[in-house]
Formats: C-alpha cells, sequence, structure tokens
C-alpha cells in the first residue's frame, strides 16, 4: 500500500474538490463546511440563515483548482481504491433513492456508468455527521485494514438532487429540503462510500452470534479452524470501533457481511470519532471482553499519531480554504489517546498470557 501518495491525494480533497461540480465560493464553503464540521444544531443554525447573506458581506471568491495524481491505496473486493474513489468523486449522477429505515438522509446513488454509491448529505441529524464515514475509511487503511468502503467528500446542487430524485422517493422531498443543509449558492457537501452490491447481516450483534463470537476472543477457549478467520475481523472490529469510538455498532443490524458469510464491513461510521479520550462505554466493555488480537494489527497502533492524522485528516499540508477538515484537532487527539488505551491494554494481556496466546491472528 503506497500510503504516503494516499495520504497526500486524500488529505488535500474536500469541499473545495467537487467532482463535476465546479467551484465553491470560500464563504460557501465555509457555510456548508460548519455544518460538515459540527453536524447537527450547527447545521440547524446554517440552515436558518438567510441565503445570500454571505454574499452580501462581500466575503465569496473563487477556490484554486486542485487536482493531484492519484495512487492507489489498495484494494477493496478485488477493485482498486483509485478506481472507486474516481468514480464516487466524478461519475455523472443519474438518479438518488432514498434509503428506506433509519434516522438519517441517505441515499443510493445511481452513476452514469452503472456503478452506485451510498451517498449521505450533510444534515441536520444530531447523530449523522457524513465526514466521519471518510475518517473511517481513511483511519481504516492507515491501519492495513480494507473493511470501510472507500468514501469521498462529494458535493451536489439542490437542483441535481431533486431534478434526480428517483420516482419512489418524490413523497419524501419535503423531508429532504427540511434536512438537508445546503449553502447559499444550493449546494451541499456529502460523503460518497461505494456501494457494495450485495451484503447481509452477519449476525454477530444478537445471540447466539454475539456469544459464540465472545467465547473465540477469550482465553482458554477453542475457535474452530472453520471460525478463525471470522474471529480474527471481530477483534479488528471491536478495536476499530473503540478507536473511532463509534457505540452504534451494536444498536441492530450494523455488523453487515458478503453474502458468501466470508468478510465483515464496517460500515456507517458517520455517528462515531467523539470526543472521550477512553472510548465511549459500550466499546471499551467490548475491548476488555477481547482477549485475542491481530498482530499486525497491533503493530499498525504504531502509526497512529498526531503529525500522521494530521496529513491524513485535516485538509491540505497548509490548513487554509482550500483544505477540508475531515477531523477536528480535539477529535484526532481523542483518537491518539484512545489508541494509548488499546495498546496499554492488549500489552497488560501479553504480560498475563504471553504474547503467542494474545497476538494469536496474523
Amino acid at each position: 500500500m503506497r500510503l504516503g501518495g494516499f495520504i497526500l491525494v486524500e488529505a488535500t480533497l474536500g469541499a473545495a474538490l467537487l467532482a463535476g461540480i465546479g467551484f465553491v465560493g470560500v464563504a460557501g464553503v465555509t457555510r456548508v463546511r460548519q455544518a460538515w464540521r459540527h453536524g447537527g444544531a450547527a447545521a440547524a443554525s446554517l440552515a436558518a440563515e438567510p441565503p445570500g447573506a454571505l454574499r452580501s458581506r462581500g466575503e465569496l471568491s473563487s477556490l484554486p483548482d486542485l487536482r493531484v495524481a492519484l495512487e492507489s491505496a489498495g484494494t477493496f473486493l478485488g477493485m482498486s481504491d483509485e478506481l472507486l474513489l474516481e468514480r464516487v468523486r466524478t461519475q455523472p449522477i443519474v438518479r438518488f433513492k432514498l434509503n428506506r429505515g433509519g434516522s438519517s438522509l441517505s441515499f443510493r446513488v445511481d452513476f452514469a456508468d452503472g456503478s452506485r454509491a451510498a451517498w449521505k448529505p450533510t444534515q441536520t441529524n444530531l447523530q449523522t455527521v457524513p465526514r466521519k464515514e471518510i475518517a473511517a475509511y481513511r483511519l481504516n487503511r492507515l491501519l492495513g485494514l480494507n473493511a470501510v468502503p472507500p468514501a469521498a467528500p462529494r458535493a451536489v446542487t439542490r437542483d441535481e438532487l431533486f431534478e434526480h430524485l428517483h420516482p419512489d422517493s418524490e413523497a419524501s422531498a419535503p423531508r429532504i429540503r427540511a434536512e438537508a443543509v445546503f449553502d447559499d449558492q444550493g449546494r451541499t457537501v456529502g460523503a460518497a462510500s461505494y456501494w457494495i452490491p450485495v451484503i447481509r447481516d452477519s449476525g454477530f450483534d444478537v445471540a447466539p452470534g454475539r456469544q459464540d463470537a465472545e467465547a473465540w476472543l477469550t482465553q482458554g477457549e477453542t475457535i474452530p479452524m472453520e471460525q478463525r478467520e471470522m474471529a480474527a475481523q471481530i477483534s479488528d472490529l471491536t478495536v476499530f470501533d473503540f478507536l473511532t469510538a463509534n457505540p452504534d455498532r451494536y444498536s441492530g443490524g450494523n455488523i453487515k457481511m458478503s453474502v458468501g458469510g466470508e468478510q465483515l464491513f464496517f460500515m456507517d461510521n458517520t455517528m462515531s470519532f467523539f470526543l472521550e479520550l477512553d472510548g465511549k462505554d459500550r466499546n471499551r466493555l467490548e475491548l476488555y471482553r477481547t482477549q485475542r488480537f491481530s498482530r499486525s494489527l497491533y503493530e499498525a497502533l504504531d502509526r497512529i499519531d498526531v503529525p500522521t492524522l494530521e496529513r491524513l485528516m485535516r485538509g491540505g499540508r497548509d490548513k487554509d480554504a482550500a483544505g477540508e477538515e475531515i477531523l477536528t484537532e480535539a477529535e484526532i487527539r481523542a483518537v491518539v489517546s484512545r489508541r494509548e488505551t488499546v495498546r496499554r491494554y492488549v500489552a497488560d494481556l501479553i504480560d498475563q498470557y504471553g504474547a503467542k496466546a494474545v497476538l494469536v491472528f496474523p
């Protein structure tokens, strides 16, 4: 994985890299950026500001054109990240279909080339902050994982959204207008993720799947040979969710897998990256239930530090109007603090049981 090139490419992308949309004025970017950054209450207050208010103060200007050569960051389901990211950023949109279920605005987007993406706009929902899906994807790659679908910022205009709204979603237009946050130029920045064609529930968030997984990851218990790979993925998911402070994984139906049952997908990460330095209670409980880990993931924790995350998550090398914050400084420092918690916990287990018994997965 050519991580250096990936960090440079991904870190310079944001609201200014509006694939197929054009440029956004600085004030327009700022307006959506604040909602994008904070979500919820901030989004609601920004949405209430009269359109054109920033323009009247003479604060609009053009952002520079950002074009960066992509390098592959790896593969997802056998396809290069470069290919999938390019599609979700630049493919012409044919249709938006509102996804059913859940409290947030989420769409399936059909592209002109036949591919699809899941897209969440900046919105008033307190629990959905789209930039955090992008942060989860980037952190997953930093750790050498390939479980989060490739995700990138994608801006959409109000006109584009409603002109291409699927007939089945037209009845939801009032809700979309009320909850999606647009800037004074009629644009909203969202997170676009590769659409996995077929997924199914894993069953590991409910009994008896939960009991099986807990036993596989407990010292002294036997892991069936045919379940070793799945046990390793569940262990990785537990660490990943602790690092991202995602308490929503076990709320029901949020542990998805491939239709053949061989791979877990770490999806739906917009309710994550909270500021608790020692993790969310639910994530901490899951971590401390786990006593078997991947050696490669444990070693990859060393990659998580403030300078690396700042390059990966906070826009360009210089923080200015051309760069989009994917994680704030406080969120970055919270991730680093939680990394220390994981390292100390696993080190204590190694002292107690030995490295061979604790780091049982590659």
